[in-house]
């Protein structure tokens, strides 16, 4: 039996030498600095808001002028010549206000991709500090598992010496093997969980596939001092998924103002050159060259397909309306359920930290004095070890709840806390 514990905790102790493959610990803002300049998800939105703000620079211009040329196969005859080419220029001018309107929906819509981008980095950073305190809890419950693995290893050569002074039964001495045959599994997974977690890391910071991870330095849980109001009015101020749909609306009014333009005509302005050729008079302007100025305007008579035209845009608008509210409704109901989980939350943090670790910590001291004495039987001793794990355990868990949770909550509110 002890030959497979011996295998089994060289196996351990191998695969967590590969673990440390990292040196020193690795720091919550640095890993986020780095997943922004080098997530491709957030690169790729960059480049849509930026893409997007080069179309303002030229959606509201005015359209290419057209030059045409004509050659008369037939001449022309007039009275001072021959016409033989025609020139011609033109350029169409939109009515007064549609081009505005234009650039104004374009630099909306570049606004909202901006937005879309702020919200993506915000998602990102939630996501790296989750994966972040996941891998802070693994490394503390492997360290916990560890040294509940030492204790339960001196306990055993407790309950050996008591079963060859016949004070205890052979009973004792396998429940505790099979006890730190089930820490050593329970480490198998935690080292398993870790890689899992480090890859997903990897892949947030988008390192090389393999790349270790350090270990991840201790916390501390900082005070909560917001009021349920100031997050209230902090989301409706920087909630990027709330401004990019109150910009929507905005872009939909213009898009409708835009649409009812299109009611009235666009205007084309231009020019024409004729090239005349000698004539057979003895006039002074014999073979002189023409030319004309021109205008024309488009008749904006098929009022069935504008009025769907504006119809659609209204359709449009009030739909941006009714997505605002509905964010509006989300980001709300989102704000007050995350604040009163980290209420609790904070509570449970405390509560381990004053009370239960503590008194756990004294009973199990006091069982495995009393089993050592004799005046403790080895279930009661056993079960306060197994308590003693579990708290533990769960006040690291609550530690990593309550950091996520304001994680989670900067990202419901939009900025830093």
């Amino acid at each position: 039996m002890k030959i497979f514990y011996l295998v089994l905790s060289i196996l351990i102790v191998s695969v967590g030498c590969v673990q440390a493959e990292g040196v020193g610990e690795a720091s919550l803002d640095l890993m986020i600095d780095e997943a922004l300049n080098n997530n491709p998800q957030v690169q790729a939105v960059y480049n849509e808001w930026k893409a997007a703000e080069h179309k303002v620079g030229y959606v509201s211009g005015l359209p290419d002028p057209m030059v045409s040329y004509g050659y008369f196969g037939d001449n022309v005859e007039t009275r001072v010549g021959p016409q033989e080419h025609k020139y011609g220029a033109s350029l169409k001018v939109p009515f007064p206000g549609k081009l505005s309107l234009k650039g104004k929906a374009q630099s909306t819509r570049a606004a909202t991709l901006k937005e879309k981008y702020e919200a993506t980095k915000r998602e990102l950073i939630k996501n790296v500090t989750f994966v972040y305190y996941d891998i802070f809890w693994v490394d503390k419950a492997i360290r916990v598992v560890e040294e509940e693995k030492s204790i339960l290893e001196g306990l055993e050569s407790v309950a050996q010496r008591r079963y060859e002074s016949n004070m205890t039964p052979q009973q004792d001495v396998i429940k505790v093997q099979v006890e730190i045959s089930k820490l050593i599994d329970r480490l198998f997974i935690l080292r398993h969980q870790r890689e899992g977690l480090q890859a997903k890391m990897n892949s947030l910071l988008d390192r090389a596939k393999g790349t270790k991870l350090m270990a991840i330095a201790d916390t501390e849980t900082a005070e909560f001092v917001y009021r349920l109001d100031q997050l209230h009015e902090m989301a409706q101020e920087s909630r990027q998924e709330l401004l990019a749909a109150d910009l929507e609306v905005e872009r939909a009014e213009y898009e409708k103002s835009l649409a009812k333009l299109d009611y009235f005509p666009d205007f084309t302005f231009g020019v024409d050159y004729i090239q005349v050729g000698d004539g057979q008079t003895t006039q002074p302007n014999d073979g002189d060259d023409a030319w004309m100025g021109k205008v024309a305007v488009n008749i904006p008579i098929w009022f069935d397909k504008l009025g769907a035209q504006v119809n659609e845009k209204k359709a449009a608008l009030e739909a941006s309306k009714k997505r605002y509210e509905n964010a509006e409704n989300n980001v709300a109901y989102e704000v007050e359920d995350i604040y009163y989980k980290i209420i609790a939350y904070k509570d449970i943090v405390s509560l381990y930290r004053t009370a239960l670790v503590p008194q756990t910590e004294q009973a199990f001291e006091a069982a495995r004095t009393g089993y050592e004495s004799g005046e403790v039987d080895f279930l009661n001793w056993l079960d306060a070890e197994r308590i003693l794990l579990q708290t533990r355990l769960a006040h690291y868990k609550s530690i990593v709840d309550y950091h996520k949770s304001i994680a989670y909550l900067e990202r419901v509110v939009g900025k830093d806390l």
